[in-house]
């Protein structure tokens, strides 16, 4: 066996994999248990310029094979540099504190290394896939026979599968095929609070960010029916066709759920695409408790539900999902090509390279059906419900709280407020809630984000760990009013 052999060998030797395997997993266990445990900090900060230079070492050249060595480096420098993700005090963006077994089929995922692009290069991939699918549409309430949609990589790519789809539906013509240049002029119908995402995917598909005209909001954040139902009245009268209303449900900054079913009637009576981005609060749907203040989301033509925000799944997996299963071809519609494979037809169903913007598209759906498996619907739910409720008691603490202001009682789990400092007021008061939020970050003891909204900055909480109890709220408000002097 000559060096090369002995190397490719060393490579893929499977004792090697299952002794290290073992070892990375321990490592990761410790990791868990610190951070549930408290025993470091949330957050480690580090200068990020000053950290760069750490990481500018030449590029390796020889083979060193030294797994230990790099088990080392994991440990030494790569974990303590993370956010701690499960730590009780991270109380920052929509991430969710992953199950464990889920992040083991992510593994599974990533050796197996199931491409799926057509069928033949992920088979169990695939079933898997439409197997989520189904289950997600049951829950939404549509009572469906076909796969209806796919997984995608982030709420981001979903939106913009949604939305393709919307603007090949709004016209007689095959958009797809011969662009927008020929169209009267799109636009999208969006809460002032819609995601990033919507009016990224208008710019991608040619429309123009300006394409999106945002709908003023109510003192809870949710879209104004009156203001829907004017702009596209204005939208009529300019000859400009509205491609798509897209709701929330919840949208990012607050959490707010829009008035799902007024827009689905709406939309619905003016033949309208109504989408809903449920990437965060679409897992209501999962709770007893309540799926009800997503009441009408059943109407929806199109449903963006992300399983790394409160399905509780590692980063990412995303279901773009459509009420209409013919609808799911459409954002890729090259001359609907599946439909003309001749005696392959019955096998070209099957292959989601047709839905999907992905070619090489990994074997997402394992960790959701592993979820739902081992814990159903009524042990989802319970995470759902165990946030919903911490968030209701956070607010209800700031609102005994003289010194702090609360936006608005949250609607799922995002809770938004404000430091009162004595004499500030105006931009004063502004730049305190940003002061206040870089010095509680890099002092590493929480992790929260900030928000602005109609000129006022807010402190911004997503409650997801299950195990951020009363005491570590309590803690958070006094460690604001100690960062405060």
């Amino acid at each position: 066996m000559n060096d090369r052999e002995k190397l490719l060998n060393a490579m893929f030797d499977v004792q090697a994999f299952r002794s290290t395997g073992h070892e990375l997993i321990d490592l990761l266990a410790e990791e868990l248990h610190r951070n549930l445990a408290e025993q470091q900090p949330v957050l480690q900060w580090r200068n990020p310029a000053i950290e760069d230079r750490r990481w500018q070492n030449p590029l390796p050249q020889q083979s060193t094979l030294d797994l230990p060595g790099l088990l080392d480096r994991l440990r030494q420098d790569i974990l303590p540099g993370n956010l701690g993700i499960h730590h009780p005090h991270n109380l920052g963006h929509q991430v969710a504190t992953p199950l464990p077994v889920a992040a083991l089929c992510d593994l599974v995922a990533a050796l197996t290394n199931q491409a799926m692009a057509v069928y033949e290069t992920g088979p169990s991939a695939t079933m898997l896939e439409r197997q989520v699918i189904r289950w997600l549409s049951a829950l939404i309430g549509w009572q469906t026979r076909e796969v209806n949609g796919v997984l995608t990589s982030g709420g981001a790519q979903a939106n913009l599968t949604a939305l393709l789809a919307a603007r090949q539906h709004a016209t007689a013509s095959n958009i797809w095929k011969h662009g927008v240049s020929t169209q009267r002029p799109l636009r999208i119908l969006a809460s002032e609070y819609s995601h990033y995402s919507v009016s990224r995917a208008a710019g991608i598909m040619g429309l123009g960010t300006d394409a999106v005209i945002r709908i003023g909001t109510d003192e809870a954040g949710r879209m104004l029916m009156s203001e829907i139902a004017s702009a596209h009245q204005r939208c009529l009268e300019n000859q400009e066709i509205v491609m798509a209303v897209a709701a929330n449900a919840a949208c990012t900054p607050t959490g707010s759920i829009d008035p799902l079913q007024a827009i689905g009637e709406y939309c619905q009576a003016h033949q309208l695409w109504f989408h809903v981005d449920g990437a965060h609060g679409a897992s209501a749907l999962l709770s007893k408790q309540h799926r009800g203040m997503l009441q009408g989301i059943a109407m929806a033509d199109s449903l963006v539900w992300d399983g790394h925000k409160l399905l509780y799944m590692p980063a990412t997996v995303s279901a773009v999902l459509f009420r209409n299963a013919e609808h799911s071809y459409l954002a890729f519609a090259q001359d609907a090509s599946y439909l003309f494979q001749g005696n392959d037809h019955d096998i070209e169903t099957y292959n989601v390279s047709y839905r999907s913007l992905e070619c090489t598209k990994r074997m997402m759906a394992l960790k959701l059906w592993a979820a739902f498996s081992l814990y159903g619907v009524e042990g989802l739910a319970a995470l759902v419900d165990e946030a919903f409720g911490k968030a209701r008691l956070f607010a209800e603490k700031l609102r005994t709280r003289p010194d702090f202001e609360l936006l608005m009682m949250p609607q799922t789990n995002i809770v938004c407020f404000r430091h009162l400092a004595n004499g500030l007021s105006g931009d004063q008061l502004n730049r305190h809630q940003a002061r206040l939020r870089t010095s509680l970050v890099e002092s590493g003891e929480f992790h929260l984000t900030q928000v602005e909204l109609h000129g006022k900055c807010w402190l911004r909480t997503t409650l997801m760990n299950p195990f951020t109890q009363e005491q570590h709220l309590d803690n958070l408000l006094d460690a604001i009013d100690r960062h405060s002097h």
